[in-house]
């Protein structure tokens, strides 16, 4: 009696993962007819995930190698010679093959010996999986599914092997054309063939990015169309990981669009971004979801590419007749980097996006471009985060998008403050807010905003650092947050009249200055502690010492100190009128216009 096919399937793979060459297991066939048969099956999935996982890299290594290096020659022959049927299996099983070996962590040797034998047949098997990834992204002539597994195994390889040398193989041949290709005759899976791209491009990019052809495709491309392609997905996914992690917050945090789970659930991307060890929050371990791995391709696009941020800004919608909020990046990437900025600390993959998100806002506030985009008006919402107290107020009806960009700096400063500093990422932060503030005050921008939030969480940053410096945990760069928290303050004091809404807001940001008067005096002993020795090289962020800058300042905030005191106010109601009265009849204290300030140059191009 004849097996049933699952049942054989069962079998051949149970022998083969036993040791047994095929022609002991089917001592009539030869070697090609052999896996020509065994592809006429349908793959069990399950049972093959289950048996290979079982297996341990010193097995795979070691007795099993010449299996797989059967398998994976004769599997990638029939995936780029066979019908549809047998190179479906074939590339199916591909899939599962390079997903759990990879999973197993090898050395870039050991990968090479699993797949190929060794390193002499390792050209032929690495070039002939490139070309069958090449051959069916640009084949319109091949089933859609067939084609979507093909760059499926080419993301789970590359993500798998992560800086590993095996990774150079994709780099000998120019795949970017096929890629975009692939993008524009099949558009719902633009995201996956984005996501190839930027990984591609990150393959060995600080030691050898000149030599990296598709970041150098990157920088110089042209097309639009495939731009927009990037957006509409990315906006897509981030907008899916919004609402997982608005559903996660009532409780339910099994969310995965199926759509996107789908796809994700089989590509092994541990090593897409480095992880950071950090306190886990039950309640949003499993957040961001993977879809939010679609935020690197826009980021590469942003930081390497001068169309791109006009391409960008053109999905802004004006009004809600316009496309829903979720089909525009810039909205929906504002609104997820609210949330990974609240939770950074909830998980080690959450952290690793928040500090991806810290550098898009980055790039996106040094863009003129982009800023004069996201200081329009508009009456579509942008939802943020509100789920840790203490909460952001409401905003006003028709807010300008930039008041969002505001409020992610805002949680950011708020909600990280732990004996774990991430120094780096705040720094990252205050350039932001010092790019939006310039770019207000030179463009004569005033709108209406919760200030006070604002400056409250920066002088918390800065009574933080001061009270709590003896017990943080850091890799150094306090020093140069200070020094940039300080400019930030006085680039604020500076231009104040000529970004606030009003001479009441300016008053309110004089007192709050007043009221945190004993926190910006502690700064003095800090910088003075932290300061490095001459002849170790300072990052400057303004022309003239730190110190300089701070006393300047603390001579103002000192000034208007000295008239509350004197005056005998006994409310804040009081203070303010007096600061009021002040700066009504003499201007600003201390303060001139002829201050100029040095930013941070954050983009490549």
């Amino acid at each position: 009696m004849n097996l049933p096919l699952s049942t054989k399937f069962n079998a051949i793979y149970s022998k083969l993962f036993q040791g047994l060459l095929p022609a002991q297991i089917g001592p009539s066939e030869d070697t090609d007819r052999f896996y020509s048969d065994l592809l006429d099956l349908d793959v069990n999935r399950a049972f093959l995930e289950q048996k290979l996982q079982r297996l341990t890299k010193e097995q795979c290594y070691g007795a099993l190698k010449p299996i797989f290096n059967s398998l994976f020659s004769s599997y990638i022959y029939w995936a780029r010679n066979a019908q549809s049927t047998k190179a479906t299996h074939a590339l199916e099983t591909l899939c599962i093959l390079t997903r759990s070996i990879l999973s197993k962590n090898p050395t870039g040797w050991e990968v090479i010996e699993i797949f190929s034998g060794g390193a002499k047949e390792s050209d032929i098997l690495f070039m002939s999986l490139t070309s069958l990834v090449d051959e069916h992204l640009r084949n319109d002539g091949l089933s859609a599914n067939n084609r979507h597994l093909a760059l499926q195994l080419a993301l789970i390889f590359m993500c798998g092997v992560g800086q590993l040398s095996p990774g150079a193989y994709f780099l000998r041949i120019d795949m970017y054309p096929s890629i975009t290709h692939f993008m524009k005759s099949l558009k719902q899976f633009s995201f996956e063939a984005a996501l190839l791209l930027s990984i591609l491009a990150n393959f060995h990019r600080s030691d050898a990015s000149e030599l990296n052809l598709y970041l150098k495709r990157i920088k110089t491309a042209e097309d639009r169309d495939i731009m927009h392609k990037i957006c509409w997905a990315t906006a897509f996914a981030l907008d899916a990981c919004v609402r997982a992690y608005q559903e996660a917050s009532v409780g339910n945090s099994s969310t995965l669009m199926p759509t996107l789970g789908s796809v994700f659930e089989r590509l092994y991307l541990k090593r897409a971004l480095v992880e950071s060890p950090t306190v886990i929050s039950s309640k949003l371990k499993n957040q961001p979801i993977e879809a939010c791995v679609s935020f690197l391709p826009a980021y590469e696009y942003l930081s390497n590419n001068p169309i791109f941020p006009f391409v960008l800004s053109e999905s802004f919608p004006l009004t809600t007749n316009n496309e829903s909020r979720s089909t525009s990046l810039l909205f929906t990437s504002l609104s997820l980097s609210s949330y990974l900025l609240t939770h950074a600390t909830s998980s080690p993959r959450s952290l690793a996006y928040a500090n991806l998100s810290l550098t898009w806002l980055l790039l996106l506030s040094a863009n003129t471009h982009i800023m004069e985009t996201l200081t329009q008006p508009t009456s579509v919402p942008i939802h943020i985060c509100r789920q840790r107290q203490p909460f952001l107020p409401r905003p006003s009806s028709n807010q300008r998008p930039i008041c969002a960009l505001l409020d992610c700096c805002v949680l950011w400063l708020r909600h990280n403050l732990n004996k774990r500093l991430e120094v780096h990422s705040y720094v990252h932060c205050v350039w932001v807010c010092q790019q939006i503030i310039c770019y207000l005050a030179e463009s004569r921008i005033r709108f209406d905003y919760y200030w006070k939030e604002f400056w409250t969480s920066i002088l918390a940053l800065l009574g933080f650092l001061a009270n709590k410096l003896d017990n943080l945990y850091t890799t150094g760069g306090v020093y140069n947050l200070v020094q940039e928290t300080i400019l930030l303050l006085d680039i604020c004091l500076a231009k104040g009249s000529a970004f606030l809404p009003s001479p009441q807001a300016l008053h309110e940001f004089i007192y709050e200055l007043v009221h945190g008067h004993e926190v910006l005096q502690k700064q003095a002993g800090l910088l003075q502690t932290l300061e490095l020795p001459p002849s170790e090289p300072i990052q400057k962020a303004q022309i003239g010492e730190p110190s300089r800058i701070l006393t300047s300042m603390l001579e103002t905030i000192g000034y208007y100190e000295v008239k509350i005191a004197a005056a005998g106010a006994m409310s804040a109601t009081q203070a303010m009128q007096i600061v009021a009265r002040e700066i009504d009849r003499d201007g600003l204290h201390g303060v001139t216009e002829s201050r100029r300030f040095v930013l941070p140059c954050v983009l490549t191009w």
